[in-house]
């Protein structure tokens, strides 16, 4: 409200190189507020038309985030605690009698500012970020869960609950050790050593779904960073291999089988062999009859293997 502080003040930031709009009420205060891009507002509580608490309440409710700073007389105390809850980063009293410390004090709201709204930007891309990786990870075939450095989980897809038939409720309360065997949360802790070595790793695991049934699963592991520095966890993706153990173990079987059939056939021949105490000279002889044995053997064990993968 004073002219001759407004023109001072007008003047020296201005020489700082600062764009600046002035204005001898509150009134015209917050027309100019309204209508130009304003990062800091230096304000007096005791103005004509509109005194600077009606000003900040005005700012304070459309533009929450700009910063203001009172310049002032001695006022009541209650003018200060209202001025600071508006918002008001500092509160000068007038006389002024140190220019540099005003811009000083400028200058390290605005900066404050800055990297705030850096903060604020950084966290929508990360916000933007995690929602197209949870829609990602929501629509695939692949379990995909996460967990932070004690293995608890923090996340879960569709996928993964429908594997262990949990919810993504259930799941979240739970630790990696209370849905895995024994065995296999050893196997964990000791990838987790090098997932916080930054280290990926692929590794067989027996999980446990609701019912306490077995689940042989293959994990895809990827370590989790704070900062760069701070292990904080892991993400894997998880894919059900049981069919492929089940067949796996079936086919042993089936290769045992033929095993069998063939040492038993190579022991009639070796029998067959001796009785008739067939020398070198007939070796063509012995080669053809090997010859058709083993066709035989190789025909009866593609029945035995194919009779078994039938039944």
């Amino acid at each position: 409200d004073e002219i001759s502080i407004l023109n001072s003040l007008s003047s020296f930031f201005e020489d700082e190189d600062y764009n600046v709009f002035t204005a001898p009420d509150g009134e015209r205060g917050l027309e100019i507020f309204f209508s130009e891009k304003i990062d800091i507002v230096l304000t007096d509580l005791r103005m004509p038309k509109k005194d600077g608490i009606e000003v900040m309440k005005a700012i304070h409710q459309t533009r929450p985030e700009t910063p203001m700073i009172v310049i002032s007389g001695a006022g009541k105390k209650q003018d200060i605690i209202k001025a600071l809850r508006m918002g008001a980063k500092d509160y000068i009293t007038k006389p002024i009698d140190d220019l540099d410390m005003i811009s000083h004090t400028v200058g390290q709201v605005l900066e404050n500012k800055r990297l705030s709204d850096e903060n604020k930007l950084y966290r929508q891309k990360l916000e933007k970020s995690e929602n197209q990786y949870r829609t990602i990870t929501e629509n695939i075939a692949e379990g995909v869960f996460s967990v932070d450095e004690h293995e608890n989980f923090t996340y879960t897809n569709h996928a993964f609950c429908d594997m262990l038939q949990y919810s993504s409720g259930e799941i979240l309360k739970k630790n990696l050790k209370d849905i895995v065997t024994q065995d296999s949360f050893d196997i964990i802790l000791q990838e987790t050593a090098n997932r916080k070595s930054g280290l990926t790793g692929r590794y067989e695991i027996q999980m446990l779904d609701k019912n306490l049934g077995i689940i042989h699963t293959e994990l895809t592991c990827s370590p989790i960073f704070k900062d760069k520095k701070k292990y904080s966890g892991a993400i894997a993706i998880v894919r059900d291999i049981t069919k492929m153990i089940k067949m796996k173990k079936k086919f042993e079987q089936d290769l045992e089988i033929v095993y069998n059939l063939v040492k038993t056939k190579q022991d009639e021949i070796n029998n067959y062999f001796e009785i008739l105490d067939i020398d070198n000279s007939n070796r063509k002889f012995i080669d053809k009859f090997i010859s058709k044995i083993k066709l035989d053997i190789d025909k009866e064990s593609r029945y035995a293997v194919v009779a078994r993968l039938v039944q």
